[in-house]
């Protein structure tokens, strides 16, 4: 009997393969063929992990510290990322609003799976991270791209915003430092948004700020703290990637409100467990 063909789901025949990974893998083969490579492709900072942070890691792995954690995160991280949150951001998150995921990529997927639904729209400011898009499709939404321009700072302004947002809209998606432009929202930036979603309270927005930590000239403010009657309707995403050179150690971080992360909570213990 002839083995039947494989049939893709239709779901997966409207996302594209990861740019930022074939960038990179084609990066490795090159090196691994002597060749001498700089690749822009994949957020990755140029110092290592930092010792301390080895160190911890080596001791805990001697403690034997090895086996699975709960769905959410170990207890110790998960006091860890509040303390984060309460020290560098003034916000205050209970146990049950906070979630550690297998690297802060996940935290945006069990997100969008958990809460759209075919033909929901979700808001991306252009230039943006490649996997955006992809992920909104994957979950059976919609991405609404909202182009920005240089002479603009690659800033959305309220105007763009009011524009985009329909009926169906259920998220906007806000990186801030952005990759890959750079770009930082300033405080009067994301004032000006907050008035537009404050006029729109079925838009939920999904604040990455996942390079909090790389500024220069404008300092980093996320949308929580500036506009904290908004916080019902933000998650937060966030992670040890970029600011520890810890990209290949796979924990991302996510804030919100308690039935969000309950939901991801959910999907994550289906999926891939524990961090």
């Amino acid at each position: 009997m002839a083995m039947a063909d494989l049939v893709l789901s239709r779901t997966l025949a409207r996302v594209e393969p990861s740019r930022t990974i074939v960038m990179s893998q084609k990066a490795r083969d090159l090196r691994a063929q002597g060749r001498s490579v700089i690749t822009l492709a994949a957020g990755e900072p140029d110092f290592d992990t930092p010792p301390h942070i080895r160190q911890a890691a080596a001791a805990a792995i001697e403690a034997g510290h090895t086996r699975y954690t709960p769905v959410d995160g170990v207890a110790g991280l998960k006091a860890a990322i509040r303390a984060k949150f309460a020290r560098d951001n003034g916000l205050e998150y209970e146990d049950n609003e906070v979630i550690a995921t297998t690297g802060g990529k996940f935290v945006l997927y069990t997100a969008l799976m958990a809460t759209l639904n075919p033909g929901d729209e979700v808001i991306i400011p252009a230039p943006y991270w490649v996997s955006y898009p992809d992920m909104v499709k994957l979950a059976g939404g919609e991405p609404v791209i909202v182009p920005t321009t240089e002479e603009a700072g690659f800033i959305m302004s309220p105007e763009q915003l009011a524009y985009a947002i329909t009926p169906r809209t259920r998220w906007l998606m806000l990186n801030s430092p952005s990759n890959p432009t750079g770009a930082v929202y300033s405080k009067d930036d994301l004032l000006g948004l907050a008035d537009v979603l404050r006029a729109n309270p079925h838009v939920w927005i999904m604040a990455d700020d996942i390079y909090e930590h790389i500024v220069f000239d404008e300092p980093f403010t996320t949308l929580a703290a500036l506009a904290p009657d908004l916080k019902d309707r933000i998650l937060i995403v966030n992670g040890a990637s970029k600011a520890y050179a810890m990209t290949g150690w796979r924990i991302g971080v996510g804030a919100g409100p308690a039935r969000l992360i309950a939901a991801m909570k959910k999907l994550v213990g289906q999926s891939v467990s524990g961090a």
